[in-house]
Order: C-alpha cells, then structure tokens, then sequence
C-alpha cells in the first residue's frame, strides 16, 4: 500500500467514526458473503480472476485519482477510431435484460466487453439470491419515497460539492448538462435497478444498466479528455476516486442521512446494502483493491470526500441551480425552492458549497417537518397544524419525484454520446 494511503487513512478514521453514529456497530466488519451461501441457479461463466482473500483495501485516494478504467476506455477508443459509436448506441437500446443475448449487430469489441461482464461470480449470485427475499428488499418497498427524497436531495446534490465530480457532469456534455433532471432520473433508476431484488433476476435489468453505465463512464471520459479536462492538474474524469465516492453517495451516505433524521437500517439492512454497494462497484469497474468491502470503509472514503474534496465550483452551482430550476419546471413553479430548503435541511455545508441560499421563511418549516414527511397527515395535523399546507407540498413533491424516476426513464438506454 503507498505511504499516502496510509496517511489519509489515519487523517480520516476519526471522521468515518463519528459518520456511523448512530449505525449498528456490526455493520463495521459483517458482510453478506460471510453467512452460508444459499444454493441457487447456475451461475454464467465467472467475469474473472478475483484477488485473494487477503488482499488489502486501500482508501481511493491520490493514486486513484490519476486512474481511469483501462478495459473500458479502450472499448469507447475502438468504437470511435472504426466509427461504430452510432451502431454502439443502437446496441445499447435494443439490450435491455439480464437474459437477452447481445445484438448480433453488436461491434466485435462491445460484444465481447459485454459478455464477459454482464456476468455475475457465484459468490455474488449467492449474496442476491439472500438479499432479493431480504430485509432490504422490505425496507426499500416500504419507504421508497423518503429513500428517493434522501438521495435526490442529499447524495445527488452532494456529489456536485465535489468540484471534480461536478466537472466530470459538466465535460461530459451531451444531453446532461442543461437538463439535469435527465442525468438525476438515470443515476436514480440505476439505484432502483440495483436495490430491487427482481431486477437481478433473468427479466430484470440490473446487469444491463450497471454494465452500460461502466461504459458510459468510459465515453464521458473521453468527451471530457477531448473538450479541455486539465489532466495534469486534475487527474482522469470520472477517475476510480470519483467512481467510488459517487458510488457511496447513492449507496452508504444515505444510511448516514436516514440516521441522522431518525430512520434507522437494522445489522442485516446494512450488511445486505454493503453487499450490493460491492457487487455494483464490481460491475461498474472499481478496482477490486479500492472497492469498499465493510462499512467502515465506505464511511472512510465519504469523510476522506468530506474532508479533502469538497469546495465550490462553477459547474457544481451551475448544475444544482439546473437541477432547481428543473424542479420548478417538472413538479410545479416553487418546487426548486422546496427543494433547495431539503438540500439544506439533508447538509448545510453542501448547501453552502453550492451557493443555495438560506430562506428562513421555508427552511425552517420544512426541517421541522423533514422527519415526518411520511407519516400519516393526521399526525401532522395534530403536531403542526398550522404547517399542514406546507406538509402536503412536500409529499407532493415526493410523489412526483419517484413518478419521474420510475415511469418516466424506467426503459432508459443510457445511450453513448456520439461526439
């Protein structure tokens, strides 16, 4: 491990500490994997060598920084240089289930990539198989509107405090900059493909989505090293650093968020989400030595992002107020402004970061109202009966939102930018 690990490690254990208040302490070192395997279906050909079992994690930090995804890059290279990033695209739209063979019109280069790893190892079929009759599952199913609203308004909006992470957006271009909502619906389907037990079965889709999105990343990449991304001083776009914090902030960081507002994952909910926050770094091409195996390391890289790669930029403000603005556009005119008092109420700092000003008038009702917004309206009635109009514009807003994320983009292609 290199010296610098080391010490960013020990700069941020204490972080990592104080961010799992609250969590079950087990969580730390349990994982799924370590119960005994269920049996289950055969599993397809394994995507390839694992590292032993001893092999160390290390913290994705400044080395990480400086590294891209290798095997993926060269696939977006080949599809470019031979002109077949239409024909990709058009590949990419038509596969869209765990079961379906790759098209016959796929290029040789993408067929192959996706053969080999939209794949699961046994170990992993064991893990979903636990996982999709689970405790999660139940948990996810019951509370899928607060979860939404946590991720939506925590997660996304702290992902662009990290300048390089909002960098990556904006370099990206293509159709996800202006209309932001659009990047936010897909990132949010993605999650929901991962944390529905149903879609890792043969009919669903959360093979398809994580591998095309590993593959997006790797042609995002390319348009930002294109259109003027400074190598030099800011290491690769979308790098294993940004693809593993980006990772945990639609992962880990909302069982953070969810405890600090009361909501609280039980030991197995935890575990099973670590599990699956794994296998979905796997497929997305996080190195086997930066990807998270405990809680304690994903707390580690959200306090080491915390610490050290949080700051204002441009591109964060720009695309949190497109993000706003969207909201006005998309749920009803005002809605931005709701939403702009949740990303405050979810982490003032973030807020700060991102120019949301505070506004008293709505801050205040609905921080006081955040940890009730699902509860039945009686309650709120007899609570705060003077906020019941605020109350229940707030779960409009919920309701619209998972709407949008589930409806709207549910057969999305996360398509490859052609230029």
């Amino acid at each position: 491990m290199d010296h610098f690990v080391t010490r960013r490690s020990a700069l941020t254990a204490a972080l990592a500490t104080g961010a799992a208040v609250g969590l079950p302490a087990a969580t730390a070192t349990a994982r799924v994997s370590d119960r005994p395997a269920a049996p289950g279906p055969a599993s397809r050909p394994e995507p390839g060598p694992e590292p032993g079992p001893g092999s160390a994690w290390e913290l994705p930090a400044d080395q990480a920084a400086q590294e891209g995804d290798p095997e993926a890059d060269e696939v977006i290279e080949e599809l470019v240089n031979a002109d077949q990033m239409k024909l990709a695209n058009r590949v990419f739209h038509d596969w869209t289930r765990n079961d379906q063979p790759v098209p016959d019109s796929a290029p040789s280069v993408l067929s192959d990539f996706l053969r080999r790893h939209a794949v699961l190892t046994q170990e992993e079929r064991a893990a979903i198989d636990l996982i999709k009759n689970g405790d999660l599952g139940k948990l996810v199913q019951g509370n899928i509107e607060a979860l939404t609203m946590t991720e939506a308004f925590g997660g996304l909006f702290t992902a662009l405090a990290d300048p390089l992470l909002a960098k990556s957006v904006w370099y990206a271009g293509f159709d996800l900059v202006m209309d932001i909502g659009r990047r936010f619906s897909r990132t949010m389907n993605t999650l929901w493909d991962g944390l529905d037990g149903g879609n890792w079965d043969p009919s669903g889709n959360a093979l398809i989505s994580l591998v095309k999105l590993r593959l997006v990343h790797a042609a995002a990449r390319r348009t930002g090293l294109a259109h003027g991304w400074n190598q030099a001083r800011d290491g690769m776009p979308i790098s294993q650093r940004l693809e593993a914090e980006e990772l945990m902030y639609v992962g880990a960081n909302n069982v953070q968020l969810a405890a600090k507002f009361g909501f609280h994952a039980d030991h197995r909910q935890v575990d099973e989400l670590v599990e699956l926050i794994r296998i979905g770094g796997r497929l997305l091409g996080i190195q086997e030595k930066y990807n998270p195996r405990t809680l304690d390391q994903c707390n580690q890289i959200l306090a080491d992002a915390a610490a050290h790669h949080r700051a204002p930029s441009d591109e964060g403000i720009k695309l949190a107020r497109n993000m706003l603005d969207w909201l006005d556009r998309k749920v009803f005119p005002g809605a931005g402004a709701v939403g702009a008092s949740l990303v405050r109420m979810m982490d003032a700092h973030v807020a700060d970061v991102l120019d949301i000003k505070p506004n008293p008038a709505l801050d205040i009702p609905v921080a006081t109202l955040g940890p009730y917004l699902y509860r039945p309206v009686y309650e709120i009635q007899q609570k705060f009966p003077l906020l019941v109009p605020v109350h229940e514009k707030m779960f409009r807003i919920a309701s619209k939102t998972v709407a949008w994320y589930a409806v709207d983009f549910r057969d999305y292609d996360l398509q490859m930018p052609v230029h």
